[in-house]
Formats: C-alpha cells, structure tokens, sequence
C-alpha cells in the first residue's frame, strides 16, 4: 500500500519550480531518468499545465520527455459510462416538466427554478459523497443523503427538493456530479503510475468530497504527491504575515484582536512594508477615469519590457472599455474570460429573428434583423444594405409599424420599381418564409430547434454563421441541443422555446483563442498560482469585489450550513485566499476602483479596506492613490473634436445641385451649411414612423379627409348644410378609423378635428361667395429657370390645394396650427412665395389656412404676391450661380433654427470661437440669411 503524501510549499514565484524539482526528483527515484512519460501530473487549470510544463524543461535545463499533464476533470472524462449520464438540457427539462405538473410556481418562472434546483442538486451531490464503489452504491448512498435532507423542517423547500429529486432519480441515469464520482472511482482502480496533483489551495478546501477520496483511493496503488501554496496563516514570509494580520481565519479568537493591535504588533516580526513596492490601490472618479487609468498602467509595464500582464476583469464594463483604449493603441487583449453567446453578433441574429416573430414583424425589428451582415450568403453585401436601405425608406416613408403585407404594399407602390427594390421584395419573401417556420403553433424543444435551424437557411445565415467563430459555436449548440433531446415529448408554445434559447444562450461562453498577446484580460480565480509580472485588478469596490454566493432562492446561509454545504465564510475566505495568492505570486498588482459612480459614493472593498488600514497603522504610510495622478494613454494622430472656425464647404461646379424642392430652397436660404449636409452629402435624417399618433399624422389625417371631400363635392354652394356636413364627418370617421385600429388615442385627435368641421364648411362657402372655387389637391409644380452660363436650376414643389377664381389661382397649405403661431412666421416665410415662383403668373393668392383654431381662416404672406415670388426666382438664381462660381456654404443659421438643427453634430456651431471666426460675413453673391 502506497502513502498519500501531502506536500504544503511557500506561496510565490518559487512555488512551480520547486514543483518541477519534486517531479524530477520523483523520476530520479524511480529509475526513470529523463523519460518522464509515464507520470500522470494533475493541475487545477490547462494554463497552468504549459507553464509546468515549461517549468520542468527549465528546471531540467536538457532535453526530457514530459508527463501526461491535464485536469482531473479531463482525465475523468476518458471513462467512459453506461448507461451514459443524463445531460444537463434533458436535466433541465425534465425538471421544468415536474415542476409545471405540480403547479407550485408560476409558469414564467418554471425555466429559472428549475436552473435553481440543478444547482442546487449539484451542490448536494458534490457535498454529500464519498466515492462510490458502483452505481448502485451510488443510489443507495445518494438516497440516504436525500432522506436526511428531507428531515430537516424546511417546509415548503425540503419537499420541493426531495420530489424533484426522487423524479430524477428514477431514471436509473446519474447527472453530471454523480457521473464525475463514478468515473473517478474507475480512474483509481485502474491507477498504473505515479500521480502528482498540483492544488491551488490545502486539500481540505481545494478538493470536492469525491476527489479527495479519489487521491486516497488511488494511493491504495500507486504512490500519490498533492502540492500545494502553504496557507497565509502557515507560511512565514513577510507578506503572508503581513496577509495573515489583515485577513485572520474566520475564528472568534483570532478576529477579538483589534486591528489596530495585530497591526501595532507586525512591525517586530516584519520590520519593511512588503506590500509599499508591490500593491497600489488606485480610486478614479467615475468608469471612463478608472479605463484610462488602467489603460495607462498597462501601457507603461509594456514600455519597461513586461510581457505576462493580467487584466483581472472584477467589472466586466471597465474592462471592455480599458480593452478598447488598448486597441486603439494597436495593443491586442487575449481575453480568457469570454463572452456570452447572448452578446456575440451572431447570437443577436438569432434574438432578432424570434424578437421579430414575438413583434408581429414590428418595423424596427424587422430592419434591424435584416441589416444583419449574416444574411442573405448569396448577395454582396453591398446589395443586400442597398436593398434595406430602400425598404426603410418605404416603410418610413409610409408609416408602415408592422406587419410584412403592409412593408410589401409600400414598396409596391412606386411606378418604376428598381433593382434595389425588387431585392428588398425577395428580402421581405425570404423573412415571410421565417416567420412561417417559426409560427406559434406547440412543438417540442427538439422540433422548434429544427424550426429555427430552417428558418436560419431560409435566411441565407448559415455558410456566414460557420464562417464566425461564435457563430459556429451556437449552431454546433443547437445541433447538440436537438440530439440531447431527440426523445423528448413535451410540447411548448413559441414563448416558452424562447425563454429556454435565451437560458442557453446566456449560459455558454465563447472565447476567442485566435490572439497571443502579452496582455491577457482574465478573472480572479483563474490567476492562482500562474506568475504574472504584473497585474491590474479593476473593480476594486465593495459591490464588485466581493465574496461569489450562489444567487438562489433556496436554503438561507444558516440552512446552509445545517445541511453541510459551503456558506458565506466558505467564500469569503476564497475570496481571501485568492488575493493572497495574487500578491505573492505576482510582483506589481494595482487595484483600480471607483470611490464615485453616477454621482453615488462607493465603498472600496472590506478586504482591501482592512489591509490598506492595517498598512497605515503598521508602518505608517499608505497603498491608496487616485488614478487621476496617472498619465493619461497618448493619442497620438487621434482626432479631437472641436473646431474653432465655422465651416464653410466649397463645391465644384459639377457638384452643385440643379434641382430644388421647395423645402430644400427654403434650406439653403436658412442654413446654407445645413443645406450643404441635407442635400449635398445626403445626410438628412429618415423619415420617422409614429409610434403613437402626433400631430404631424393629425395633420396628415385631415389633409386627406379634405382631399377626398372636395373631389366629391367640387362645389359646395348648391349642398345642404346637413348633407355636407354629415359627408364631412363620414370621411372623417373612415379616414381616422385606420390611425385608431393601431392606437385608441386616434379618438382624442378626430373629436378635435370633428370640433371644426361647421368652422370649415361655413369658410368654404365663404370662399366660393367671394369667388374661388376648389380646383385641385397635391399638385406637383416644377419649373426652369435659366443660369448665365446657360445651364438650367429647376424648382419644384407639391401644392395642398388649388382653387381657381376669376384672375387665377389660389395656391394654399393647410396647417393645423394656431392662427397666433401661423401669423407669428409670416414675415420671414418663403414657402408661399416659392410656390407662387412654381405657378407663374397665374398665381394671384397664396395663403395659409389655418384648420387648428375655432375660426378657420386663409393667412396670406404677401400684398405683393408676384413681386416676391420673382424675387424669390431671382434669388434662387443668384445663389445657385454664385456656388458654381465658387460661394462658399457656411453655417450661419439664427439662433432659433440652430437649436433644432439635426446637423449640430456636424457644424458644431456652440464651439465656435466668435472673435476668431473668419467666416461671419459672406463673399459677394454668396447665400445667406437675410
């Protein structure tokens, strides 16, 4: 019979060469020399295996073959098991199916409390074992572990936990826990070699009740060797006395000593600080502070030649944020920690297309899918955004909410369509032939997989998806998923499905192992005992930094450990024991915190709280600093906002626009820079589809209903009052009904307009006494006018109404505003006169009328119609001339229209310095505001 032999070493870079040196002291004994193949060496982490294995190599100091390195967990996984475990998916819905048939909780719920309970299960098996000698024996000891749980009197929970656990156990199959014993029961009956196991902490703690008896049983064969790094409390080196002093074990004992006194009492033992070269603890004001400070440290260990530097991601925002600094820098971050498939852009294709199916095609999930670059494999990407581009237009154009017949209409509606058009069609059909697949009819969990593998074909997702890593991981998941499955009959309605795929989603981790970088962005756990050069801990508060608890709602923490399972104090010092293991392991650690995030003060962490005072106390000095006194990462060429001068472009004659809509004069005159932005570079913003009813859809309401009223009643002189007015509101009620099917606050809005309708029947008849009479209804204008040069500036328009009277035409726009508000822009107003310019001669009246106060009246801009709408002409010609010869367009709109100004962003005109601004006057000929 071999002996178990434990052996604690000092914590600290020495700890894997003295590991190395044991192992080849090892082989040496046995005769083995150099070929060291035979050994079985066991690590907590793969990362730490290379690094031993590059230890021995060193250590050696000539060539040697290595020992099998691995996990334990990876070693266990070669047995192989029949019947096979149960997987976790079929766990997890086996136990959402027993707890929906006991109705204990709501059906929402079912999906996370079952997650709860497999937790919970795993706790209790890993807690509860020895190690088994079979399966039955594992039954038979699992069921008199139950039975004891079930006794205690914890109501509603222990009978929770016990049928829930009985209905498992009655498929004769042991779950991931269970089937980890038993194949570690195999692996020590089968032991044939030497075994070294490296821990990352004493065995008591370190190791799972089945692993320890896994070491004990192996040793029964073959010699067995468990290394160590010596506990705090155990190791004399003056920075685990130091630790020791700050962080006593959970001991009423030790932790009746004051702070103070333990601290009064170290200088004797540890006459220097080991901490004051070693540890900084750095507070920033705010997450962009605490990035840029992290950033900088890391910048500058990388300048002085370090090459192993951990990023210890406490707060995953900051450490994206400090990744993104880095790689502005051409400094790449390996990041070990990974990300959610949730979060990865191929997982959001999935998200979309069931947020679309749960939407009713809602518009903006519709576009946001198909701007998606997975789709549409066939086409260019050029193409298929092209073909989006034009969709978004329509169905913003149109007002289209949801719905894919309705986006099919819009698009439709065009005389000429393009080849951007019919592409977006073919989109539309291939998103139809998805949401199809994915209709809410019941299915099992197996099948709606199958659905939404089709509906990703359908798509045209799957070759781009292969292509990107985690794109590949997810569809390599729903493959597995679907087999795990395969003999599930339960059947669930679409948002159930979705609750479970998000739960997937959520709980596999992607990592990208394709970057080798000197940086490596990692968690706090997985740092023990790997010798970094240095060290950035970022999240150094009490709400990040704090000890893992188990987010369930089962069993308190007293409960807890009545049942024997690890409580708080269990993680707390965990907690402890890997911030010692930090400190000794790595030369140069900085924790970043923030003392203040959005405006609230932080608390820095109890255990980094307790060392920095014991520190003071000690030797007088202090390990916190602010991160503000950190150089700040170079910019380099980067780009800083701010002009001081006000932008004034240049275009080339070929560039300057020959055709003008109304509104687009009424721009340039405005703001030329805004019309620069607008019609030049395109930049306009899109049209914006109402999501409740505004008075712009008001406004576009009424001018309908008013359109089609007098194209019945052309003349309404010879029509009763009561006939009209009964017309008028049946149109009224028909046109407003479509704005009420998609929103009932559409009635607040009719009544108003409703209010109205004798105010407007009665100014009509008005209208025709005085002698104009209704001619027309959106009629498009355009016209030429000659440049000097000889090339031709076209203006045109689209005209509310037309009436025709004995010496031409009057040309009006509604408004559904007040008279007070109408009344107060008509000075500056160019709308009508430029209309008038469109119309010619024949235009003896322009006027507003004025639809949104108890009187309805028409507001006239001009005495002089003709006089200005040929000014206006002139004016036009003079600008467009003036560019072509080179005017410059500067931003030099009114204050009023600047506040508005959806082009702010561009011109930036509240930087501007207006002392040394050169461009507050314009040259000759050029546009400007009047």
């Amino acid at each position: 019979m071999s002996a178990l032999q434990i052996l604690p070493l000092p914590a600290g870079p020495g700890f894997l060469p003295a590991v190395a040196q044991g192992i080849l002291a090892l082989g040496a004994e046995r005769g083995l020399g150099l070929n060291l193949a035979s050994l079985h060496v066991c690590v907590p982490g793969l990362p730490l295996a290379s690094l031993l294995r590059r230890e021995l190599g060193r250590v050696a100091a000539q060539p040697l073959l290595l020992p099998v390195c691995d996990t334990l967990a990876r070693w266990a996984g070669t047995q192989v098991l029949q019947p096979p475990p149960l997987p976790e998916s079929e766990r997890l819905l086996l136990l959402r199916a027993a707890l929906a048939e006991r109705r204990w909780f709501e059906e929402g719920a079912l999906w996370g409390v079952a997650g709860e309970m497999a937790a919970l299960f795993d706790e209790l098996t890993e807690n509860a074992l020895a190690l088994p000698a079979d399966e039955a024996a594992f039954v038979a000891e699992l069921e008199a572990a139950y039975a004891i749980r079930h006794s205690v009197p914890l109501a509603f929970e222990a009978r929770v936990v016990h049928e829930l656990w009985r209905v498992l156990a009655g498929l004769g199959r042991p779950d991931a826990p269970g089937a980890y014993a038993l194949q570690l029961a195999r692996l020590a009956e089968a032991a044939a070699a030497p075994l070294v196991a490296v821990l990352d902490g004493p065995p008591e703690t370190a190791l799972k009740p089945a692993e320890k008896a896994f070491y004990q049983r192996y040793a029964e064969h073959q010699p067995v060797f468990l290394y160590y790094p010596m506990p705090r409390q155990q190791d004399e080196a003056p920075l685990m006395r130091t630790l020791a002093a700050a962080w006593p074990l959970p001991d009423p004992a030790q932790e009746m000593v004051p702070l103070l006194e333990r601290a009064h009492a170290l200088p004797a033992r540890v006459p220097a600080s080991p901490l004051a070269e070693g540890l900084q603890i750095l507070a920033a004001r705010g997450r962009e502070q605490e990035a840029r400070g992290a950033a900088a440290l890391v910048l500058q260990w990388l300048q002085e030649g370090k090459r192993r530097i951990a990023l210890i991601a406490q707060d995953r925002l900051v450490a994206r944020r400090v990744r993104a600094l880095l790689e502005r820098r051409e400094v790449l971050v390996a990041d070990e920690t990974g990300w959610k498939l949730s979060t990865s852009r191929a997982g959001a294709v999935l998200d979309g297309l069931l947020e679309t199916v749960a939407g009713a095609a809602y518009y903006k999930d519709v576009l946001d899918l198909l701007k998606s670059p997975f789709l549409c494999d066939d086409l260019r990407d050029n193409a298929r955004k092209g073909a989006v581009f034009v969709l978004e237009q329509a169905v913003r154009r149109g007002g289209v909410k949801a719905g894919l017949a309705g986006m099919r209409r819009v698009l439709q509606a065009v005389d000429q369509p393009t080849a951007a058009q019919e592409r977006a069609l073919a989109l539309l059909d291939r998103l139809e032939a998805a949401l199809k697949l994915l209709a809410s009819r019941d299915a099992t969990l197996p099948d709606w997989i199958a659905r939404l593998e089709k509906a990703v074909d359908a798509l045209g997702a799957r070759q781009r998806l292969l292509k990107d890593a985690a794109g590949a991981v997810i569809l390599d998941l729903l493959a597995q998923r679907r087999e795990e499955l395969a003999e599930s009959r339960d059947r669930f309605p679409f948002h159930v499905f979705r609750d479970w795929l998000n739960r997937e989603l959520e709980s596999e981790v992607f990592r990208d192992l394709s970057i080798d970088s000197p940086v490596l962005m990692t968690h706090l756990a997985a740092t023990r005992l790997r010798p970094f050069e240095a060290a950035v801990l970022l999240g150094g508060d009490a709400g990040r930094l704090k000890p893992a608890e188990p987010a369930a709602a089962f069993f308190n923490q007293s409960v807890r450990q009545e049942l024997g399972l690890p409580t708080r104090a269990v993680a707390q010092e965990r907690l402890r024991a890997d911030l010692a293991l930090l400190l000794a392991s790595v030369p140069q650690v900085a924790v970043t915190w923030q003392e203040e995030r959005d405006g609230e003060p932080q608390l820095l962490a109890p255990e980094l709280d307790r060392l920095a005072a014991l520190h003071r106390f000690a030797w007088g000095s202090s390990l916190q600093g602010a991160v503000a006194a950190l150089a700040d990462p170079p910019e380099g060429d980067e780009a800083r906002p701010g002009p001081t001068r006000r932008p004034a472009p240049v275009l080339a004659p070929e560039a300057v626009p020959l055709k003008y809509s109304v509104s687009a004069y009424t721009a340039l005159v405005g703001c030329p820079y805004r019309f620069f932005a607008r019609h030049v570079l395109r930049l306009n913003e899109l049209d914006e589809v109402s999501e409740e009813m505004e008075k712009r859809d008001y406004g576009l309401l009424v001018h309908e209903v008013l359109e089609r009223f007098h194209k019945q009643y052309p003349v309404l002189t010879p029509v009763p009052e009561a006939e009209a007015l009964a017309a008028l509101q049946a149109l009224t009620r028909e046109v407003f009904a479509r704005a009420l099917a998609d929103n009932y606050l559409a009635l607040g809005w009719r009544l108003r307009w409703e209010k109205r309708l004798a105010a407007y029947l009665a100014w009509q008849r008005q209208r025709e006494a005085e002698g104009w009479y209704w001619h027309d209804a959106e009629t498009k204008q355009s016209r030429l006018f000659p440049l000097a040069d000889g090339v031709q500036v076209e203006l045109h328009g689209r005209i509310d109404r037309t009436d025709t009277g004995p010496d031409g035409y009057s040309l009006l726009d509604y408004k559904t505003r007040s008279r007070q508000a109408i009344k107060s822009g008509l000075e500056e107003d160019l709308q009508l006169a430029a209309y008038a310019a469109l119309v010619g001669e024949d235009a003896e009246e322009a006027a507003y009328v004025v639809l949104d106060d108890d009187k309805v009246e028409a507001l006239s801009a001009s005495e002089d119609l003709q006089a200005d709408a040929q000014a206006q002409a002139a004016r036009l010609v003079r600008t467009v001339q003036a560019m072509r010869a080179g005017a410059s367009l500067p931003a030099h709109g009114v204050a009023a229209l600047c506040t508005y100004c959806e082009m702010s962003g561009l011109c930036r005109y509240e930087h501007v310095d207006e002392m040394n601004d050169g461009v507050n006057a314009c040259a000759p000929g050029e546009p400007r505001h009047d």
